[in-house]
């Protein structure tokens, strides 16, 4: 080989390497934009993570998909989970909002009298003279006693000329008080509430049935000898009370006669 096909020869070579050089150079541009890739790609994918490992569960797929989901999911569960719950111990309300029925109410057999003592409660301060107050007494179990006693006013225990009856207030006789064992519940009666003028006999005895019937005239009477005979005029007898002096207060409202 002579030496100009040598020269050749070698700038033929070294034009083929920049051409490889080249090439090269130019394939490595889009390698260099792979990373560009990833960072977007791992961006994208960050609320997935997140979203994964929020309570409730929530799935990985996608960022719209988790938030979505693991709200509606933990929203929507433990309202019910509470709801059940309260239901279930308060008895109000059932799982599906519908009323539980309370248990009915405990009821209680009528007062035998003969397992209610009748006598005259002691006088509180300023009651008036023509003022007694009946204590009704349970020694018997826990019963029901009608609104207001039945009372007679008579002369005595052996005498029942002239007897009488008091006012009582307006009641609807089948309202029942639950008297507990060993309790008492008071009635008041006011022999004289109007003048002087209206009285008629002289009293000491009140005839009482602490727990009448419609047919207790004359039956389970109890009597309560009164300190002293008294006068009576038009006398006032109230309903049931838990104190003496709550029942003088109820006096006021006896306005019909007693039949």
């Amino acid at each position: 080989m002579n030496r100009l096909n040598s020269i050749a020869l070698l700038a033929g070579g070294a034009l083929v390497a920049v051409a490889a050089t080249g090439c090269a150079s130019s394939a490595a541009k889009p390698a260099a934009s792979g990373p560009a890739a990833t960072s977007s790609s791992a961006a994208s994918g960050a609320p997935s993570t997140a979203a994964s490992s929020a309570p409730g569960g929530a799935s990985s797929s996608g960022a719209a998909g988790g938030s979505t989901s693991a709200p509606a999911g933990g929203s929507t569960t433990a309202p019910a989970a509470a709801s059940s719950s309260a239901g279930g111990t308060s008895g109000g309300t059932g799982v599906n909002g519908g009323a539980v029925p309370s248990a009915p109410p405990v009821s209680h057999a009528a007062c035998g009298n003969a397992n209610v003592n009748v006598s005259l409660a002691p006088a509180v301060s300023g009651q008036k003279s023509s003022v007694f107050v009946i204590a009704v007494k349970n020694t018997g179990a826990t019963c029901t006693l009608g609104p207001i006693p039945y009372v007679w006013i008579t002369k005595s225990p052996t005498d029942a000329s002239d007897q009488t009856r008091p006012l009582i207030p307006s009641v609807d006789a089948g309202k029942k008080n639950v008297i507990l064992s060993g309790t008492t519940l008071y009635a008041a009666i006011d022999m004289l509430p109007g003048a002087l003028a209206t009285t008629t006999g002289s009293y000491g005895d009140l005839a009482v049935t602490a727990n009448p019937t419609p047919n207790t005239s004359g039956k389970d009477v109890q009597d309560v000898v009164l300190p002293a005979s008294t006068a009576e005029g038009n006398a006032m007898l109230g309903v049931y009370a838990l104190t003496p002096a709550s029942a003088i207060s109820q006096i006021q409202y006896a306005t019909t006669p007693e039949k």
